[in-house]
């Protein structure tokens, strides 16, 4: 990197931070944690399909805790030069496994 114009910026959008405030038990510090790792490698999920022709979306899981289920997240990758890149997080949910009720 240089100067710092390399840098990408991950964010969180507003609706996920209601919504990972809903599901508790440290799903805000969970997701911060991935915004963390998402700035030094913003392509870690795995790429989904867009309606959105040009658009990166990916989404990547979050292991659950004894306290915290696993989140499934969604997130968009923009990356247009010179700029730096931005990641916004959009979307959060409990993952959900056959047999098993996480109450959303």
């Amino acid at each position: 990197m240089t100067d710092g114009q390399d840098r990408t910026i991950a964010e969180i959008t507003q609706e996920a931070r209601d919504r990972c405030l809903s599901i508790g038990a440290g799903a805000v510090e969970a997701l911060e944690s991935l915004c963390a790792e998402l700035e030094k490698n913003p392509t870690l999920g795995r790429r989904a399909r867009s309606a959105v022709g040009s658009m990166k979306l990916y989404t990547t899981r979050v292991e659950g805790t004894t306290t915290r289920p696993a989140l499934t997240v969604t997130y968009v990758y923009d990356a247009p030069p010179p700029a730096p890149g931005l990641v916004r997080v959009a979307l959060v949910s409990p993952a959900h496994f056959s047999g098993g009720e996480t109450g959303f």
